[in-house]
């Protein structure tokens, strides 16, 4: 087991600084492939009178990613899910970024190096990383049509980048 948890250490490494967090046991109300999307809302990025509820997002295949301008492999797997969002948006899949900056500018000095076209959520208090019980940054929740979480993704790869394209394909080819 220790050889495992050694060998995953080394693997994160390569995916920056930030994912190796992945390496601690996650806590017992982590969100895990199985369990319900938490039924949290947070306010759009910059746009605080406008929220966005997890709960009402059923009927489309979802992919919650946390995300912060600090994140160093954020600054690849922005742009992949952007990517993602934009193939795919129109068969009903949605992504939403949460964003763990502390600061709105921050953020948005990020998203002008890095921009995205899929809606952010803000997340500055933990509150809705509480609710997912977040171990890693980047770390993303790809949610079914009903509501349950099917994949966790902690860290950041390039081999995550292919397996989240199967993983959402597959789900939008299930009957809702």
């Amino acid at each position: 087991m220790l050889t495992r948890a050694i060998r995953e250490i080394r693997r994160l490494a390569t995916a920056g600084l930030a994912a190796l967090v992945l390496a601690l046991p996650c806590g017992a109300g982590a969100v895990e492939p199985g369990g319900p999307v938490p039924d949290v809302s947070a306010p759009e990025l910059g746009k605080p009178d406008r929220s966005i509820s997890f709960g009402e997002l059923r009927g489309t295949v979802v992919y919650v990613d946390f995300w912060a301008s600090w994140c160093v492999p954020c600054r690849q797997s922005m742009p992949a899910l952007d990517q993602l969002y934009r193939k795919y948006r129109d068969r009903g899949f949605r992504v939403v970024g949460v964003n763990k900056d502390v600061t709105l500018e921050d953020a948005q000095h990020f998203l002008t190096r890095v921009p995205v076209t899929f809606p952010l959520v803000a997340d500055g208090k933990d509150r809705v990383a509480r609710a997912f019980d977040v171990q890693a940054m980047p770390c993303g929740y790809l949610v079914d049509r009903k509501g349950v979480v099917r994949r966790v993704h902690r860290g950041y790869t390039a081999e995550t980048a292919a397996a989240l394209s199967g993983e959402v394909e597959a789900l939008l080819r299930e009957s809702p």
